[in-house]
């Protein structure tokens, strides 16, 4: 009998193992590799709502935020190429991110008009999105966003001027284009294995979902294709900040949610922590001179993981847009 119960025991365990490893959303065939996405609720006759998670992070991150959305609209979130139970595409490429996000919308059948959401680096990915789909962006969200400069520049309090950092220096001068076939050619896959502490950050995701991001993050290992792993975070963001008029929305509906309560900053040789804090708050500011249609949220519960310390706020924020629209 003890032999029996151990059995069970085990298998039950080896069927929740493998539970684990099968995507949780749909995949979609995008020409010699697949992107995974999350999808919740059903069209309400408005724009869907489209999630870009930031860098490190997966889809199943924003997995707090969709239930709430699918009370009243139509949403995705995407796994980036190489990211959770997407496969490796063209590379990791902020714009060839862009591109092959838009494409794998058109390939599963979802069409616009959107309201982009997009957190920390994601909040890069979202601002390209809309301003390479004009016509199909309906809203922009930045949750907690990356602002372009804000790994470019470091303060040095002997001049008290801001002054490029290395990354800005080592910058190359072009991006590679973005691809738009097929892969039809082998590539060279290496992985390594990786270890990631979450802390208290899952304690609100369900069982299922803890159990997913343990596997993805610390069971599987790792996988990049060899010479193809650069974001060009350094290249992409000198260029936004040379031609930032080029990223301008218009009267784009526009919202800047903000988290305050973040870890007090170490600061380093050039920075302090409250010259790190000022600069912080002041790029989250300057977002809102990309559209004459534009506000600051301020999300005074939340450090800057604002879809997981404070979920009911982004929900609400994206229902007053959807609304918004619907009245004009």
């Amino acid at each position: 009998m003890k032999h029996f119960l151990l059995t069970l025991l085990l298998s039950g365990q080896l069927v929740a193992q493998s539970n684990i490893q099968i995507p949780p959303g749909k995949m979609v065939e995008m020409g010699g590799y697949k992107m995974h996405y999350l999808e919740t609720g059903e069209s309400k006759n408005g724009p869907t709502v489209i999630f870009f998670h930031g860098a490190g992070d997966i889809a199943l991150h924003w997995n707090l935020v969709l239930p709430l959305v699918a009370e009243f609209a139509h949403s995705i979130a995407i796994d980036q190429n190489g990211e959770g139970w997407s496969e490796h595409g063209h590379g990791n490429s902020l714009k060839q991110q862009v591109y092959d996000s838009h494409q794998m919308l058109k390939e599963a059948g979802i069409s616009g008009p959107y309201i982009v959401v997009g957190h920390s680096l994601g909040g890069i990915l979202a601002h390209q999105f809309a301003v390479q789909y004009k016509r199909e962006t309906a809203g922009l969200i930045f949750v907690d966003a990356t602002h372009p400069d804000v790994v470019l520049k470091i303060f040095n309090r002997e001049s008290e001027t801001m002054e490029w950092k290395q990354m800005r220096l080592n910058a190359k001068r072009e991006v590679p284009e973005v691809s738009t076939g097929s892969i039809n050619s082998e590539r060279e896959i290496a992985s390594f294995k990786a270890q990631r502490d979450f802390g208290d950050q899952l304690e609100k995701f369900s069982q299922e979902d803890q159990q997913r991001f343990n596997w993805i993050y610390n069971e599987r290992p790792w996988t990049y294709i060899k010479g193809q792993s650069s974001t060009y975070e350094a290249e992409i963001f000198q260029e936004m900040y040379e031609h930032y008029d080029q990223y301008d929305l218009g009267d784009l509906p526009l919202v800047v949610i903000t988290g305050v309560k973040k870890k007090k900053p170490e600061g380093d040789e050039n920075w302090s922590g409250k010259a790190l804090r000022h600069h912080s708050r002041q790029l989250q500011k300057d977002f809102l001179k990309l559209s004459t249609n534009s506000q600051q949220i301020i999300a005074k519960k939340s450090g800057h993981s604002i879809h997981i310390d404070q979920p009911e706020l982004i929900a609400s924020v994206i229902k007053d847009m959807l609304m918004e629209l619907a009245r004009n």
